[in-house]
């Protein structure tokens, strides 16, 4: 990413102008984050604008179904901001719902950059501290500045490195999004069905609810709204009805080379589903600590709730 790129030059003309001398560096790093909130403001708000688009090109005519589809392979083809003015254009909200969430996703963005930059900037003051006392050359500090920026070898940042950072909180967006429109259709397609994409990279756990089907306003979507996990790409959708054949313990309908169903769910006593035989193996399905899109959530109030939850899980593992 060239945001990468520019804070390296940067950073690279500090450590020439000053060298590793910790007082003289650390003091001196004082980066410019603002093209990276910018960005994520933008990001944010389309893809809130996409799942929008997606929901009302899907129920567009008489209403019967709302479609599964992939925002990362299907909506980001074009940088944010031609996409943001191609959804002003198109009338997906309206003039002043448009205003009203670009404030929203700027507030959100503020909060996420924020807590990115005080997270590598921590990190590189711990890099240059090492870097005297190990006496380090500035080429090699300025490769660890590169892999802090990219999360590569760096327990502070691994799991919040920029890339990530911006497709989780798109994901967070479009998920909002998502919920905003079909709430707005439950009226006409009152249930919703949660579609895992089903390949090598989709967790068990998600695997066996795929197919799952239940009224929209039923408390599981309180806490399984996708997405509902780290990189999770599992989508809900919307129909009028559910299917004659629908088996609530296996509701994929896959089965094994047997025949036999390959998922056996079991519900508690409010109906959520608690646990289930997936194969040979059986997983709990409470709710973890990363818990979906709740209901009324805004892009803002999702976003940071995952800010939060990202900061207590690396608290966690100092």
């Amino acid at each position: 990413m060239p945001l990468y790129d520019e804070i390296l030059t940067t950073l690279a003309a500090v450590v020439d102008k000053h060298g590793l001398t910790p007082p003289a560096a650390a003091a001196s790093i004082a980066l410019d984050f603002d093209p990276i909130a910018e960005l994520l403001a933008e990001s944010f708000f389309a893809s809130y604008l996409l799942a929008l688009d997606h929901v009302q090109s899907s129920v567009a005519g008489p209403p019967s179904s709302v479609s599964f589809q992939d925002p990362v392979t299907t909506g980001f083809n074009v940088p944010p901001k031609e996409a943001i003015e191609h959804f002003k254009a198109k009338k997906t909200v309206t003039k002043k719902q448009f205003n009203k969430l670009n404030r929203e996703a700027r507030s959100a963005s503020f909060t996420v950059s924020r807590v990115y930059k005080e997270d590598v900037l921590q990190g590189f003051k711990d890099e240059l501290r090492v870097s005297l006392e190990t006496g380090r050359t500035q080429a090699e500090t300025i490769k660890r500045f590169h892999q802090i920026l990219t999360g590569a070898s760096h327990k502070q940042l691994g799991n919040f490195h920029l890339e990530t950072v911006f497709r989780t909180n798109m994901q967070t967006s479009y998920g909002v999004g998502r919920r905003r429109a079909l709430e707005d259709v439950k009226d006409d397609l009152p249930f919703w069905t949660r579609n895992a994409v089903m390949d090598d990279r989709t967790r068990p756990q998600h695997a066996a609810l795929n197919g799952i089907t239940l009224p929209a306003d039923h408390e599981f979507w309180d806490t399984h709204f996708c997405p509902d996990g780290f990189n999770c790409r599992c989508m809900i959708t919307a129909a009028g009805s559910i299917p004659d054949d629908y088996d609530p313990r296996n509701p994929s309908g896959v089965t094994d080379e047997r025949g036999e169903p390959l998922v056996d769910l079991s519900y508690d006593k409010r109906g959520l589903p608690a646990k289930v035989e997936y194969g040979t193996t059986l997983y709990d399905l409470a709710a973890g600590d990363f818990a979906g899109i709740p209901r009324g959530a805004t892009m803002q109030s999702a976003i940071e709730a995952g800010v939060e939850r990202a900061q207590r899980n690396r608290a966690k593992k100092k």
